[in-house]
């Protein structure tokens, strides 16, 4: 009896460890995406906390890939707002090195003062928008007209330093949550095509490595950037390190055109 009772708590045993194996492969399998996405992330974020942006800039890009670049469906928009300004020239050479077009958002007076500068941001290549005149949203949104007017007043001033048109728009800290519902039917009414970002790069207030980082981190799980840049002194040092990052993880590096499906938070698709 003694026997026959030792047997069945080995087969016990065994049957409770084939079970067990069982349920362990059925978990581990269906949460391997999630812990290589935890992995990643935990890899990504060591990465950026301990080393300099030359270091980063080593163990992330690989080297330069000779002809044609492949495809892989993924597209970043590289915008940029608040100019022209002193250092456009210095942006536009950075983008021209790297054969890359980008879309500036500008605002009435630096037009103004900064004409040259809009006629060779139109002549490179590059999209431009309007990021309206006053740059202040009491101001902007006292009536549904007088946004209108705002950015027929950047189409006015633009047209008459380069003779082109453009409908595309960004709102002064973006689309939501401060523009009232009537300026949005209205610009709408009126053929604008409004853009916001869903990558801030923060670069108006951070240092040149954590605007990498930004991108670095922010940017790696989505297949559709619209990248928010200004023409700031640190955004001209981490623009050529920025665009390194963007290629070597696939992306397709496009300007805004009319044509673009807008992108922007009423209509939810960022």
């Amino acid at each position: 009896m003694k026997y026959k009772s030792n047997i069945s708590i080995i087969v016990s045993i065994v049957c409770i460890a084939i079970i067990g194996s069982v349920i362990s492969f059925n978990y581990f399998k269906g949460n391997v995406k999630e812990t290589s996405s935890y992995t990643e992330n935990n890899e990504v974020e060591s990465l950026i906390r301990d080393n300099t942006l030359t270091e980063i800039m080593k163990k992330v890009t690989t080297p330069e890939q000779k002809g044609p670049i492949p495809r892989s469906g993924k597209i970043a928009y590289i915008t940029i707002d608040d100019g022209p300004s002193k250092y456009t020239n210095e942006i536009l050479d950075i983008l021209e090195k790297n054969n890359v077009k980008a879309t500036f958002f500008m605002i009435n007076g630096n037009m103004k003062l900064h004409k040259d500068e809009v006629e060779r941001i139109q002549e490179d290549g590059h999209s431009a928008g309007f990021h309206s005149v006053s740059h202040d949203i009491k101001q902007l949104y006292k009536t549904p007209q007088n946004t209108l007017k705002e950015f027929e007043t950047c189409g006015n001033t633009f047209y008459s330093i380069t003779g082109e048109v453009s409908k595309l728009i960004r709102l002064p800290y973006g689309s939501k949550p401060y523009m009232p519902d009537a300026s949005h039917e209205l610009l709408k009414e009126n053929g604008y095509k409004m853009w916001d970002w869903n990558l801030d790069t923060q670069d108006w207030r951070a240092t040149t490595d954590i605007i990498v980082s930004n991108v670095l981190y922010y940017g790696r799980d989505n297949p559709n950037l619209v990248v928010l840049m200004h023409e700031k002194e640190q955004t001209v040092k981490a623009l050529d390190s920025m665009i390194k990052v963007l290629k070597d993880r696939g992306y397709e590096i496009l300007p805004i055109t009319e044509d673009t499906q807008p992108r922007n938070y009423w209509d939810k698709n960022l």
